[in-house]
């Protein structure tokens, strides 16, 4: 006859405690895996957030400014990010035209956003009527920004 042993021989007892460290192990790195997986999804969340704040008053407002042109002359247009009534500073003196595409109100200074942002600045209003995905190229020569845009706010 085989004779059955009660006690678990020592070998056996030492594959069973690397079995449940190996299963602890596995477990870890899964855990370790989902949160990646969820920073990744809020990461990309945050992203889409942040792309659908930059629309001010909808997406199809946006304020571009020119301040070079390229070998043929054509102007060079560079997005400037806003926000709804928050002042955007510029100190750029060399802007030659602003583009303002869609509906809102935008102020344009020579003044800082600190120093009387408002002080004889050009106000230039866009209904959503006539304004939904159309564009105005403003020149900046003979404005109060000829020579020096100090700063600029949209507000819908």
């Amino acid at each position: 006859g085989s004779r059955v042993c009660s006690k678990t021989p020592p070998h056996c007892s030492q594959i069973s405690s690397g079995l449940r460290e190996a299963r602890r192990t596995a477990m870890a790195a899964r855990v370790i895996v989902l949160a990646g997986l969820l920073a990744c999804a809020s990461a990309a969340v945050v992203h889409r957030l942040d792309e659908a704040s930059r629309f001010v008053c909808g997406q199809q407002t946006t304020i571009k400014i020119s301040d070079s042109a390229n070998a043929a002359g054509t102007a060079q247009w560079t997005e400037v990010p806003m926000s709804d009534g928050v002042c955007q500073p510029l100190n750029n003196k060399q802007v030659t035209a602003i583009e303002f595409c869609g509906p809102g109100t935008l102020t344009v200074s020579r003044m800082q956003c600190s120093e009387h942002h408002e002080y004889k600045a050009d106000i230039y209003t866009h209904s959503e009527k006539e304004y939904t995905t159309n564009c105005e190229t403003i020149s900046t020569s003979g404005t109060v920004v000829d020579g020096h845009l100090g700063s600029m706010t949209i507000a819908c």
